[in-house]
């Protein structure tokens, strides 16, 4: 059974909500960094605390599959991919590589 063209753009949803996940953690982390910066020189910009959290709060409840699912692949939906597509298909990897090589 090959994969249709609905599981096989679940998982480049997924692979982008993954990579979007990762970047707002990147920005909080680097937010927190340069918050920390900015206190070791004495500079402190009191308003830089309550957007962090915004932020974060805001993305953990976007993220949520509980409290909001606005078109986020489900941990529920990818188990269901695997579980159709358990074997090996290597038409599938090599389409799958090729469509992440493009820009």
């Amino acid at each position: 059974m090959a994969m249709n063209e609905n599981d096989f753009n679940l998982l480049l949803r997924a692979k982008q909500q993954i990579h979007r996940e990762s970047a707002i953690r990147s920005f909080l982390l680097a937010g927190v960094c340069v918050t920390a910066g900015l206190k070791l020189f004495g500079i402190d910009l009191p308003f830089i605390y309550p957007l962090l959290f915004l932020i974060l709060f805001i993305s953990l409840v976007l993220n949520s599959d509980v409290i909001a699912n606005f078109g986020l692949v489900t941990k529920r939906d990818l188990v269901k991919v695997i579980d159709q597509h358990i074997h090996n298909d290597p038409k599938v990897l090599t389409r799958y590589t090729e469509v992440t090589k493009r820009p």
